[in-house]
């Protein structure tokens, strides 16, 4: 028998095994798939769309009432109240079934047709090493399929790759290929796992309150209660009365327990808050710690039922703690020094003072409204030994700035005097506007270096 005649013969046998086990046109899929996430107690939670991991929490939406309205609530649990292994094997038999509905015999037609397109290549191909090339093209093709389409038809693929590769060890004998292929190839099944039909408007509420029971977010809890509140007096026709009046003022009780935890909680963080700013405002270290102390005992006192919210408040007092101690260092640290400053400020003072006693005559200068010729040399002698006097003063170094602005007020004094003097003695108008632009700075550094020194020997406060 030619090479020819067995490639014919394996077209046949693939096709037929295809056309046989083609399965019947697949149901309407929903209008989308319900997963769940399964507990370590072999409970289910209904899951719409597939849930989400992150760190040490899963979040998923879970419908509440009618399995297939469009109510559903955000849901956040403890990873370690999942059973991952089982979870991950329903995700994929739900994946699977969705596939299955929606997509899957489409594709495998597709497939078919591609294989058959092949096949038909190889027989009218006519280099053996041509045929050969299509053949293992064909059967890299279904190797990869059932990984890539979820183990769909697997079984299928799995009897016509046995066929294909008793067609190309033929090809290769007649082509003269003495080389071996060998290749490991992992067989890809479909999830066995079985789906769980839709829950009832009574189990989605009985998931509702474990999901309120389990989760460790409170407003999550609060939320999920009120949900299951609402469909209960949504649905109370189609519950059973009894049934739904226990398990409605089960959630009611569990929903007033949490909004009066919740108000206890604000009550205690708002006191905590406000004393510790108060305290901190005062640099009282050890009023903070005590307001510390007093709020993780409220925490204990109230069972420690919010455990993220108190986590972020202490984390908010530690910082006012911060505060404090720094506020108490500046303040010992101005303390050390407010005796400098009030020495300072002794010596400087009377000088202060005559420099203000010379402000009129500065004002007259910078109007050029004066004063009168024959007191301008006496007023730069004056500014000059006050600035002689102020460069004898010892600094405090806190000091030095305002005291700089103060000397260069007298220096810039003396110089308006000076200025003018030479204006009126030869009459040069532009030497006046000299002389009236040096008395406003002098003016102005008067009144910058007093706020100087105030805001130096003013005690540190809470910023």
């Amino acid at each position: 028998m030619d090479a020819r005649r067995v490639v014919l013969r394996a077209l046949c046998a693939v096709l037929l095994v295809v056309g046989a086990s083609t399965p019947a046109a697949p149901q309407a899929a929903d209008r989308w798939p319900l997963y769940r996430v399964i507990l370590n107690d072999g409970s289910a939670l209904m899951c719409y769309g597939e849930f989400a991991r992150i760190g040490d929490r899963v979040i998923f939406s879970m419908p509440i009432g009618s399995p297939r309205s469009d109510h559903y609530q955000l849901v956040t649990l403890p990873a370690s109240v999942v059973n991952w292994e089982s979870t991950s094997e329903y995700v994929a038999a739900t994946r699977y079934a969705q596939y299955t509905a929606t997509r899957g015999e489409e594709d495998f037609a597709v497939l078919t047709g591609q294989v058959a397109q092949a096949l038909s290549e190889i027989k009218l191909a006519k280099d053996p090493e041509r045929r050969l090339q299509i053949a293992e093209q064909t059967r890299r093709l279904l190797t990869s399929w059932p990984l890539e389409h979820y183990g769909y038809r697997a079984s299928d693929i799995q009897d016509m790759l046995s066929l294909l590769e008793g067609t190309i060890s033929q090809i290769r004998g007649t082509a003269g290929v003495r080389g071996f292929d060998f290749s490991l190839v992992a067989t890809i099944q479909p999830p066995t796992m079985p789906l769980l039909s839709d829950p009832s408007i009574a189990q989605t509420i009985d998931q509702a309150l474990m999901a309120a029971r389990l989760s460790e977010v409170p407003a999550e809890r609060i939320a999920l209660l009120r949900s299951a509140m609402s469909a209960i007096d949504e649905n109370h026709a189609n519950l059973s009365a009894p049934w739904a009046d226990a398990t409605r003022a089960l959630a009611e009780s569990r929903l007033n327990g949490e909004v009066k935890t919740e108000r206890q909680y604000a009550d205690l963080s708002r006191a905590a808050v406000s004393q510790a700013d108060a305290a901190a405002a005062r640099a009282d270290v050890h009023g903070v710690e005590r307001v510390i102390a007093t709020f993780e005992a409220g925490d204990r006192g109230l069972g420690q039922q919010r455990k993220d919210d108190v986590a972020g408040l202490l984390a908010l007092l530690q910082q006012r703690l911060d505060s404090a101690r720094r506020l108490r260092l500046m303040r010992d640290q101005w303390a050390r020094k407010a005796e400098a400053f009030r020495v300072y400020r002794d010596q400087v003072n009377l000088l202060i003072a005559q420099l203000t006693s010379l402000k009129p005559m500065l004002e007259d200068v910078k109007a050029l409204a004066g004063p009168d010729a024959l007191l301008l040399p006496g007023l730069a002698h004056r500014f000059d030994l006050i600035s002689q006097r102020l460069a004898r003063i010892q600094v405090p170094p806190d000091m030095a700035p305002a005291h700089a602005t103060l000397q260069s007020a007298a220096d810039m004094g003396a110089q308006a005097m000076r200025v003018r003097e030479r204006a009126v003695a030869a009459g040069d108008m532009d030497a006046a506007w000299n002389a009236s632009s040096a008395a406003a700075a002098s003016m102005l550094m008067m009144t910058s270096a007093r706020r100087q020194m105030d805001d130096a020997a003013r005690p540190p406060e809470k910023r």
